[in-house]
């Protein structure tokens, strides 16, 4: 079929018109044709019509369209599963899915053979990548055992098809059991699915293997236990997780808690016994550790191997602890969910060596005071209590009491400013009293449904200022201390006290600006005591004196335990998970902070990865603000890694911080012994429109049958288009043409005299 049509110049046959109109007007303008004579007249008119005709023609752009149909290279492809799961035993449970398929592909091998006398036939085996298999006469080269250790399907699909480019496919025949158990796919396979829907090739899907046999199931796997912990030295640690059992119902299973200590040392704990009362129940676990010492710990939660397991590399799951020194645990009790306590809690978390718990006493319950806090209050755990807005009657005698023994004993106690602290909080005549190192009226009680005292409270803006050099207020060098203290944002206001008790060691270690006490500090037996007036240092943190904030409140805590020479830089690595699966990307932050927190930008970081064997090979790292950052490709070989991170500050270093990651060796292959027929149904039916289907086994030698004596039409439709002006050819005889027409005019005008 063939037709032609015109596509004037701007698409307009009105443009074109008017062009016509205007140039043959010209041809009405006669000019002299002297000794041309009438013969002559007529030849030029003649040429300059060719020449406007030729115009006329090349604006209206005639083309001519063909259209014929030839035949296409066409191909049918044959993907076979050739992964481990193969080995796992068919429906019936007579013999392997291995052997199924391959009898089944070597039966059609002689169709196969007779098929591809008419079209490409490609047999491929695939299981993480996609192989190509040869056939020898009516004989195809199978594998002699499938040893693939992941099913990538999706990928694979996707990849048969980038190789058959350029050709029509008949159609594509996928045999497996479904399972699709790559860590990371190229392609997904629901993509690769709706890929062949657009092309527009039918997927014909043959399924293996039993569908959630439990008989076939039996299991018992270790599940969802927390990859990392951090915990301070000598504090009990629960390690939780579920394990799910298949096949082993009301069967007690022996659980234990393995732990690697930092020296190589294996201490166990457990076992206990969980059962599960139906199949494929998860059964909660938890142990508990305390570790002795502080460093790095490996933990391994393992579930006893059951008689018929078909996987036991899941019965196990390790996780990695860090133990810090040292550790600090402060209770803080709070009776106002206000700015202070959420900033000053903010500030302490910036601490690794500081663990902090959070009471809120609601003051809106108050006929339910006391509550009854004896068990924290006596807690050996606990090395500093804060203690906020908070009424005494929260407390009452026996847990104030118990605060005053826990001080005496060696505990530090500091005390916040607020509406109802101190003598505003009836504490004067409770046992915290003589604890305390301020002295209290007996008429400063601050009822809680009377208006707020204005006596008891200085009005702010209150310029808190050091009194004298203490480690407390010391936030910068001597010389920069007191024009630091003077930058940081005013005080809103501050408790107003009687006075500061005279006893040995009490004593005001800042002032405001009017020379009111706002920060004091005492003893009482063997532990100190800190009484803070004010209750908006949260301001400095509000008005870009976060670093500020953080050393004050760190040091006051550090003072209150007698470790204010605890001032030491920290290099840090962070790992969003530490459990990978083979070829998985290991990505991590690391950096370098100050003992508040803060980063120290002017440290400079390296990085080693360290393998099982102990060998270690550089990384690089790359600046990220005020972190770093680094990655590994991947990791393909199963094992304990780390990535171990030095920190350097003007040569000297600064610290040392290892992140341990654990690469599983798990058989996900033989894992889930199900087939999941479904899946292959999902991605047949996403080329139903174009024949795809599932076909069993034993009905494959038909639908190849079917492909030979009804083969798809694989003739394509040709179009040719021809039109004036497109290809250089044509433009060039296009301006010859026009150029020997107008030289030719001119020419006979030169000889008769008209030029």
């Amino acid at each position: 079929m063939s037709y032609w049509y015109l596509q004037p110049l701007g698409n307009s046959y009105a443009l074109v018109a008017a062009v016509a109109l205007v140039l043959v007007l010209l041809l009405l303008v006669k000019p002299a044709f002297g000794r041309a004579g009438r013969r002559g007249h007529l030849l030029l008119a003649g040429l300059r019509g060719a020449v406007i005709a030729l115009i006329v023609l090349a604006m209206l752009r005639p083309a001519h369209i063909s259209t014929s149909r030839k035949p296409q290279t066409s191909a049918l492809l044959v993907l076979f599963d050739s992964s481990r799961s193969m080995q796992l035993p068919d429906t019936g449970g007579r013999q392997s899915r291995w052997e199924t398929q391959t009898a089944t592909l070597q039966a059609a091998a002689p169709l196969l053979k007779e098929l591809s006398e008419k079209i490409e036939v490609k047999v491929y085996a695939y299981d993480r990548e996609l192989l190509p298999v040869e056939q020898a006469g009516q004989t195809l080269r199978l594998p002699d055992q499938p040893l693939g250790e992941q099913t990538d399907i999706g990928t694979n699909l996707h990849e048969a098809l980038r190789r058959e480019l350029g050709k029509r496919l008949a159609g594509v025949i996928l045999m497996g059991d479904g399972v699709q158990t790559a860590f990371d796919p190229a392609v997904e396979l629901l993509e690769a699915g709706r890929e062949l829907g657009r092309l527009g090739y039918p997927l014909y899907a043959v399924p293996l293997g039993p569908v959630g046999n439990v008989v076939q199931a039996r299991d018992v796997a270790v599940e969802n236990l927390q990859d990392q912990y951090t915990v301070f030295v000598k504090n009990e640690l629960p390690i939780r997780a579920t394990v799910r059992v298949n096949g082993y119902v009301n069967k007690a299973i022996p659980v234990e808690l393995e732990v690697v200590m930092p020296d190589g040392e294996i201490h166990r704990i457990g076992p206990v016994d969980v059962t599960t009362s139906e199949d494929n129940q998860q059964a909660p676990v938890e142990l508990r550790y305390v570790p002795p010492v502080p460093g790095r710990y490996k933990l391994t939660l393992r579930a006893a191997e059951q008689p018929g397991e078909l996987v036991t590399k899941n019965n196990q799951l390790s996780a990695y602890l860090r133990v810090l020194e040292g550790g600090l645990k402060v209770l803080y009790l709070e009776g106002q969910l206000r700015n202070e306590q959420v900033f000053l809690r903010r500030s302490l978390a910036a601490s690794a060596d500081i663990d902090l718990d959070f009471v809120w006493i609601d003051s809106r319950l108050r006929d339910r005071w006391p509550v009854d806090l004896s068990s924290k209050l006596s807690d050996p755990a606990y090395d500093v209590f804060l203690l906020g807005d908070l009424d005494a009657t929260a407390l009452g005698e026996s847990n104030l009491k118990l605060l005053a023994e826990a001080v005496d004993d060696g505990k530090g106690l500091a005390l916040l400013g607020g509406y109802h602290s101190f003598g505003a909080g009836g504490y004067r005549d409770t046992p915290l009293a003589s604890v305390m190192p301020v002295v209290m009226d007996r008429f400063e009680r601050q009822d809680f449904d009377a208006p707020i005292r204005q006596d008891l409270h200085l009005p702010g803006p209150i310029q808190m200022l050091p009194e004298r050099d203490h480690p407390i207020v010391r936030l910068a060098q001597e010389a920069e201390n007191l024009p630091l203290w003077k930058s940081l944002p005013p005080l809103s206001g501050a408790n107003r006290w009687v006075g500061v008790k005279d006893a040995a060691g009490t004593m005001v270690v800042a002032r405001s600006d009017a020379g009111d006490p706002l920060l004091a500090v005492g003893e009482y037996g063997r532990g100190r005591v800190v009484a803070m007036a004010g209750d908006s240092t949260w301001r400095w943190w509000m008005y870009g004196h976060e670093t500020e904030h953080k050393r004050f409140w760190r040091q006051t805590i550090l003072w209150l335990v007698r470790r204010d020479d605890l001032e030491r830089s920290e290099v840090w690595i962070r790992m969003a998970q530490r459990r990978f699966f083979p070829g998985a990307r290991v990505a991590f932050t690391a950096g370098a902070t100050s003992p508040t927190g803060s980063a120290i930008p002017e440290a400079v970081l390296r990085a080693e990865w360290i393998f099982p064997d102990g060998q270690r090979r550089p990384l690089a790292l790359r600046r990220d603000g005020d972190q770093w950052a680094g990655a590994i490709d991947a990791v393909e070989q199963p094992g304990d890694y780390a990535i171990e991170v030095t920190g350097e500050l003007q040569g000297q270093t600064i610290g040392i911080a290892q992140g341990e990651f654990l690469v599983f060796d798990r058989d996900i292959e033989l894992s889930n012994p199900a087939a999941d027929h479904d899946q292959l149904a999902r991605l047949a039916a996403m080329t139903q429109e174009v024949g795809g289907r599932l076909v069993a086994p034993e009905q494959l030698h038909a639908l190849l049958e079917e492909l030979r004596d009804q083969p798809p039409e694989m003739d394509i439709e040709i179009q040719t288009k021809w039109q004036l002006g497109d290809t250089p050819r044509d433009a060039w005889t296009l301006l010859l043409l026009l150029v020997a027409l107008l030289t030719a005019e001119w020419a006979l005008r030169k000889k008769w005299g008209l030029v």
